[in-house]
């Protein structure tokens, strides 16, 4: 059977929603585990082996069960559409993969992720994300808020400089309410700027799988 992969993570997690998957079994549960050592996959079947667009509702269900597994344990999240042809290919490809998988794991725990998205305070439409002193004011807070996260990604750029005007940040759990506060800071210190911060999410920025061959 054609599995769907969400995510990994802990086999000892209390994933009290999904059926743990065997030989032959089937799921009890739209969620699926396959163990392998310490780690568990978190899919669900399919009904072909295809690599198909995935549909909103595909990636809204595929976001709700790595949420639901984030907020229980570590968890690395799969990119949308990852199929396995069945659980034996599945089994293989985390072996191969198994330290990667196990230190990663180690590195996203009791981590969160912060999005932070900054605009024109006093722009509309377009000019809303255009401009060099934009760009230049977004730099130097961005600069502030990376020495408060273990890790940063770029998620958007200024169109004419390059620079970046949204970001992912890595944050340790403990340290959240800190975050927030250095970013109502930089808002402070930056009247000509809007900060838009989501979270806390999963680490969806700072995970790539590895496929195929």
């Amino acid at each position: 059977m054609p599995l769907r992969l969400h995510a990994i993570t802990l086999l000892d997690a209390p994933h009290s929603s999904a059926a743990t998957a065997t030989d032959g079994d089937s799921p009890q549960d739209d969620t699926v585990l396959v163990p392998f050592r310490d780690l568990c996959a978190v899919v669900s079947e399919q009904p072909a082996f295809a690599l198909d667009e995935p549909t909103p509702s595909e990636v809204d269900h595929h976001r709700a069960v790595v949420d639901a597994a984030f907020h229980r344990s570590p968890v690395l999240p799969a990119p949308v559409g990852a199929v396995f042809r069945n659980t034996e290919v599945l089994k293989r490809w985390m072996e191969l993969h198994y330290v990667s998988l196990t230190d990663a794991l180690q590195f996203v725990e009791d981590r969160e992720v912060a999005r932070v998205h900054i605009v024109r305070a006093d722009g509309k439409g377009a000019d809303l994300e255009v401009g060099s002193d934009l760009a230049a004011a977004a730099a130097e807070s961005f600069r502030a808020l990376r020495r408060r996260a273990v890790a940063a990604v770029p998620l958007r750029l200024e169109e004419i400089t390059g620079l970046v005007l949204s970001a992912a940040f890595l944050v340790e759990r403990d340290l959240w309410k800190e975050f927030i506060h250095a970013v109502g800071e930089q808002q402070d210190a930056h009247g000509v700027l809007r900060f838009n911060v989501t979270g806390p999410w999963a680490p969806y920025d700072f995970v790539r799988m590895q496929f195929g061959g």
